[in-house]
C-alpha cells in the first residue's frame, strides 16, 4: 500500500483549484476507506420486499453508465455552487446524503464493471473526474465546516450545512420537552421514518442527518431531514403521495453534550445512548415547502402521523402485490435517480433520459441469484486485499 498523498489545503475549500490526479486518488481512497469501514459489518442487506443485493448492484452499475452525462446536462444550466444556493440547505432530496452517496455509488459501479471483466482500471478517467469535480464543488458550497468528508470535520464524524441565521431561526421555534411532546414527536418520527424507507425501497436515501451544531451552552442541535416523494419521481407512489399534505420534513432536536452524535461518511447518524429522544431538551417538527421551513404545531404533527400511517399501509399493500422483478426495477430506479432533484432545480429535468439502460434491466436474472449478488457485494464493499472499496483512478498503483 502506497503512502497517502499530501493534499494541498485548497483541495478542501477552493472550488477553482484543480487537484492533481494523485490528489483525486487520495480523496477517492479516503472515501473508499470510510465506506469500507462503515459497511464492514453489514455486507448482507435484508428486506422483506426487495432483493437489496440485486438492486444495489444493478443501480450502481447504472450510475456508472449514466451519471457523468446527466451531470453534464445539469451543469450546462447551473454550476454546482448555483445549484446549492438555489434553496434551503435542509429539507429536500438535494440533500447531503444524496450528494455524498453519488460518487460512492458511481465508483462502486466502476469496481463492479472491473470485477465482472467488462471494464479496465485505466479506462473512463475523464468521466470519473467529471463526477468527482461536481461532488467536490457542490460539497464545498454545501458545507459550512470547510471539509469534504465527515471524518475530517470538527468534531470528527460530523457534518454542518446550516448557517448561523437559519440555525438561530430553527432554535427560536423549538418547544420545551415534556412527556406529551416527546410521545407525539417520537410516534411521528417512527411512522415517517418507516414510510420514507418504504417509499425508497428500504434504502435510507430519504433520511439525512446533519450536526451536531454546537450551541455553546452545553447542548447541540441535531437535524434529521425526511423527504418523501412530492414531485412524482417514483411512479409506484401514484395515487398515494397525493394523500400526504406535506412531503418534506426537518426534525430538530436540542440535546445535551452528554449524548454523542456520530455521522458516517454519507450522513447517517448514530447516537449514544441509542434512545436519545429521552434526553431531548427541546424539539420541533418543521415542514419545508417552496423554500420555507414552517414549524408544525403538535396537533398538526398528530394529524400528519395519521396521514402517514394510512399512506404506509396503502403502499405496503401495493408493493406486496407487485411482481418481484417489477419491484426490483422500482428499487433500481430509486437508487439511480439521485440526480432528479438537482435536475429539477437546474430546470433540465425533461432533457434527461431517466430510463434504465437495457443492459441493466436484462441483468436481473443474473444478479437475482443470491450467491452471485452476495459474492459481488462482498468483493466490492469489503475487499480482502485492500483497505479501500476503490482502486486508484487512471491505472495508478
Amino acid at each position: 500500500m502506497s503512502a497517502p498523498t499530501a493534499l494541498d489545503p485548497r483541495v478542501q475549500n477552493d472550488p477553482d483549484y484543480e487537484p492533481t490526479l494523485e490528489e483525486w486518488n487520495e480523496l477517492v481512497q479516503q472515501g473508499g476507506r470510510a465506506y469500507k469501514n462503515e459497511l464492514q459489518a453489514r455486507t448482507v442487506f435484508e428486506s422483506e420486499l426487495f432483493g437489496m443485493n440485486t438492486y444495489i448492484i444493478m443501480s450502481m452499475m447504472e450510475d456508472y453508465l449514466k451519471v457523468p452525462e446527466r451531470l453534464r446536462v445539469i451543469t450546462e444550466h447551473l454550476t454546482p455552487e448555483e445549484l446549492v444556493r438555489a434553496g434551503l440547505p435542509v429539507g429536500s432530496k438535494r440533500s447531503f446524503i444524496n450528494l455524498a452517496a453519488m460518487p460512492l455509488h458511481y465508483m462502486t459501479g466502476r469496481e463492479l464493471y472491473v470485477d465482472l471483466g467488462e471494464n479496465s482500471l485505466d479506462s473512463g478517467l475523464a468521466d470519473q473526474l467529471d463526477v468527482l469535480r461536481f461532488w467536490r464543488r457542490a460539497t464545498i458550497a454545501m458545507r459550512t465546516d470547510g471539509v469534504l468528508y465527515n471524518m475530517d470535520a470538527t468534531p470528527p464524524n460530523s457534518s454542518h450545512v446550516v448557517g448561523h441565521d437559519l440555525l438561530d431561526d430553527i432554535r427560536g421555534h423549538l418547544l420545551p420537552n415534556d412527556p406529551s411532546t416527546t410521545a407525539t414527536i417520537r410516534k411521528f418520527a417512527a411512522r415517517l421514518t418507516a414510510y420514507a424507507f418504504l417509499e425508497n425501497c428500504d434504502a435510507r436515501t430519504a433520511v439525512c442527518d446533519t450536526g451536531p451544531y454546537d450551541l455553546g451552552d452545553g447542548t447541540f442541535l441535531a437535524l434529521r431531514e425526511l423527504c418523501c416523494d412530492g414531485d412524482a419521481d417514483f411512479p409506484w407512489l401514484d395515487g398515494i403521495r397525493e394523500t400526504l399534505p406535506e412531503h418534506r420534513f426537518v426534525l430538530a432536536y436540542r440535546l445535551p453534550n452528554s449524548v454523542d452524535m456520530d455521522n458516517n461518511v454519507w450522513g447517517t447518524a448514530w447516537f449514544t445512548p441509542s434512545d436519545y429522544l429521552g434526553d431531548v431538551v427541546e424539539a420541533r417538527v418543521f415542514a419545508q415547502r417552496d423554500g420555507d421551513l414552517r414549524p408544525l404545531s403538535l396537533d398538526e404533527v398528530k394529524d400528519m402521523t395519521g396521514h402517514i400511517r394510512k399512506a404506509h399501509r396503502a403502499l405496503y399493500a401495493r408493493l406486496a402485490e407487485t411482481d418481484p422483478q417489477e419491484r426490483n426495477l422500482y428499487a433500481t430506479q430509486m437508487y439511480s435517480w439521485k440526480l432528479k432533484a438537482w435536475a429539477r432545480i437546474a430546470g433540465c429535468y425533461d432533457e434527461i433520459d431517466w430510463s434504465i439502460s437495457p443492459s441493466i434491466v436484462d441483468s436481473y436474472q443474473r444478479f437475482s441469484d443470491p450467491e452471485v449478488a452476495l459474492g459481488l457485494i462482498g468483493g466490492v464493499f469489503v475487499p480482502a486485499d485492500r483497505d479501500s472499496c476503490f482502486r486508484p483512478l487512471g491505472g495508478l498503483r
